[in-house]
């Protein structure tokens, strides 16, 4: 397959996402098959917001954050707060995530420029956490962005989330990002009837998702990719 090279991660071989259908993609299988935005609006309200967790493995050009905030304005939602803890190995510069996300500028430019602006102020070659706040019509997010190893920022979240966006790359191509042992993790900081969704459904990342205590489901892809993966949480973790 010939990959743009803007679009390609190198690390992996890899490309970031298919230009034609990644937004309505993001939407459809990580959005709204765990319908994100209706549980947003019915989060009870603490201090006068609706908090929500969102979990994230493979922030790479912040696809899903863009998507998310079109879905909240798009839903109505307001005065939300979305805690968005994500994780990336292999940061890309504000310049190079420009480049990436361009083909989205027509249905998306303002959401993307502030996201841009928001990654612009962290320290993305520094390992560890950073923090960023993005203001919209929705409320706020609190960008979490961990650079490194996935597990370690699993394991290093406080309270557990409400969803679980499962975006790193193709499990033929980045194994660790699907291994048992992190998706064991991923399962213990999930809240009762908190949801993990993925576009693989490569059998050894369902049944990794069961292990960890989700009840999983094949549930409607988007473009060329006709299924992807809905995981429920059956139960809380200590």
């Amino acid at each position: 397959m010939n990959i743009p090279d803007r679009l390609l991660n190198e690390h992996y071989g890899d490309r970031y996402f298919d230009v034609v259908d990644a937004l309505e993609e993001a939407k459809r299988i990580h959005i709204g098959n765990a319908r994100v935005v209706e549980r947003v609006n019915g989060a009870p309200l603490t201090g006068g917001k609706k908090i929500f967790r969102v979990g994230e493995t493979g922030f790479g050009a912040g696809r899903l954050l863009v998507a998310l905030m079109g879905s909240l304005d798009a839903g109505g939602v307001r005065g939300a707060v979305i805690d968005y803890h994500t994780v990336e190995l292999h940061p890309i510069t504000a310049e190079r995530m420009g480049l990436i996300l361009y083909a989205f500028r027509d249905r998306a430019g303002h959401y993307i420029d502030r996201l841009i602006e928001a990654y612009s102020r962290v320290d993305a070659a520094t390992p560890g956490l950073h923090g960023a706040a993005i203001a919209g019509d929705f409320g706020v997010i609190n960008l979490r962005l961990y650079i490194g190893e996935a597990l370690s920022m699993v394991e290093s979240l406080g309270s557990p989330c409400a969803a679980w966006f499962l975006d790193g790359h193709a499990p033929k191509k980045n194994p660790d990002i699907w291994r048992a042992e992190l998706l064991s993790a991923i399962g213990k900081k999930t809240e009762r009837g908190g949801t993990a969704t993925t576009f693989t459904v490569a059998g050894h990342v369902r049944r990794g998702l069961e292990a960890a205590g989700f009840a999983v489901e094949k549930v409607p892809g988007c473009g060329g990719k006709k299924e992807a993966v809905l995981g429920t949480m059956l139960n809380a973790h200590p």
